[in-house]
């Protein structure tokens, strides 16, 4: 190692880095373009609601028998896939962004350390077992939709069922690579170099108070 190359801890720690910004970029890139979805399910509930109210009564629609349209089962289905993919394509982004629900009541008591530790432990214990474990169920869900390629049966809605459960196996997986990335920055935060703390993007933990929106 030559005089000007930087200590091994240095090294290993932003590589860490590095990785841990790749593996958020999925779930932030899905987050933000998915909620200009949220447009088009505010358009198409407007649309459905006004439409059962006030359209399909009209002389016009009914004599060209358009009316059949406006109680399409089509137009609830898209509006319930609409939800789920947003919903589903948020969770990665909410958690890289620090947006999810905190327990604040006990919070300010503890050091910046025991929150940075609290934090690592819930990762550990609770959210990557989870999540994997929900992404494994899943995967197979969709799966199994995919090979049978479900259909609404009945109701006439969308078909393909196997595409808007695609994206309950899509959505934890980022939130899982997320998380996997908090966890890379927490481990650095806590056992790495002092010299990289402000750059593991960890301030919101050790902060009294911390909101996603400020």
């Amino acid at each position: 190692m030559t005089a000007s190359s930087p200590p091994e801890p240095h090294r290993l720690a932003r590589i860490g880095l590095r990785v841990a910004d790749c593996m958020e970029r999925p779930a932030v890139w899905l987050g933000r373009y998915s909620s200009w979805l949220m447009l088009l399910l505010a358009g198409l509930i407007v649309f459905d609601a006004f439409g059962r109210r006030y359209i399909r009564n009209w002389s016009f629609v009914v004599e060209q028998n358009w009316h059949f349209l406006i109680n399409s089962p089509m137009i609830q289905d898209g509006e319930w896939h609409l939800h789920t993919i947003v919903t589903f394509c948020a969770l990665g982004y909410a958690y890289s962004r620090h947006a999810h629900v905190r327990l604040d009541l006990f919070r300010p008591g503890f050091s910046p350390r025991t929150r940075l530790w609290i934090e690592w432990l819930g990762g550990a214990i609770l959210l990557l077992p989870f999540i994997a474990i929900f992404c494994v169920f899943a995967w197979k869900y969709f799966y199994l939709a995919w090979l049978v390629d479900e259909n609404a049966g009945e109701s006439n809605g969308i078909g393909h069922r196997w595409f808007i459960k695609f994206f309950i196996f899509l959505g934890p997986l980022t939130l899982l690579m997320a998380g996997v990335a908090g966890m890379t920055r927490l481990t650095i935060r806590l056992f790495g170099p002092k010299s990289l703390h402000d750059q593991t993007g960890t301030e919101h933990i050790t902060a009294d108070n911390h909101s996603a929106f400020s």
